[in-house]
């Protein structure tokens, strides 16, 4: 049987995110959902999704153990919406930063669940959302593990916050890498 990547992704994150579980364990819970599975096989898909940051793996002889990493996109929702916060005090317009921000980062539209992730409310000006991208995008947020309610407001917006974010954005690639320390800051030069 053939089981699509969205599909199995979907469903070891859902068994995950309500225990961690071996690669036996996990296997007999998909079997039940339907997705049998020989157990080499998906134990190197775990081995990938933990070499990608999406779980972690713990040997506990003679097993191991899968549980979910701290999601990293909890984590990129909520350290995006910080900075944002810091960097635009006004309500509407730092909304629509967010959504511009994660429209471009992710090539599709934005769905309020996302804004209220990164704690901002929904803009007062953007574009409507066509409802073949709409379900396209809510179906790709459902099989990185996010729901999405099935009326949750879509959004795109038209300005450009190119010059706005790049600051923004650099700051947090160099601190996700934990590259902070090959940057030069600048240093304030006196005029005399």
């Amino acid at each position: 049987m053939f089981i699509g990547d969205r599909t199995l992704r979907a469903a070891v994150l859902r068994q995950l995110g309500e225990q961690d579980k071996s690669i036996s364990r996990l296997a007999r819970d998909l079997e039940k959902e339907g997705m049998r599975l020989h157990r080499l096989v998906l134990a190197g898909y775990l081995q990938a999704l933990a070499e990608s940051g999406l779980l972690r793996e713990k040997d506990i002889p003679p097993s191991k153990v899968y549980s979910l990493s701290a999601t990293p996109l909890s984590d990129i929702y909520e350290s995006l919406g910080e900075r944002l916060r810091a960097a635009e005090k006004r309500r509407d317009r730092r909304s629509r930063m967010g959504v511009f921000l994660l429209q471009r980062l992710f090539r599709r539209p934005v769905f309020y669940e996302e804004l209220r992730r990164m704690g901002l409310s929904a803009p007062k000006r953007y574009r409507s959302v066509a409802a073949e991208e709409r379900a396209e995008a809510r179906r790709l947020l459902e099989s990185a593990g996010i729901a999405v309610p099935a009326q949750d407001p879509c959004y795109r917006v038209s300005e450009d916050f190119s010059a706005d974010l790049y600051d923004l954005l650099s700051d947090e690639l160099l601190e996700r890498s934990n590259l902070r320390s090959l940057r030069l800051e600048t240093k304030q030069v006196k005029l005399i």
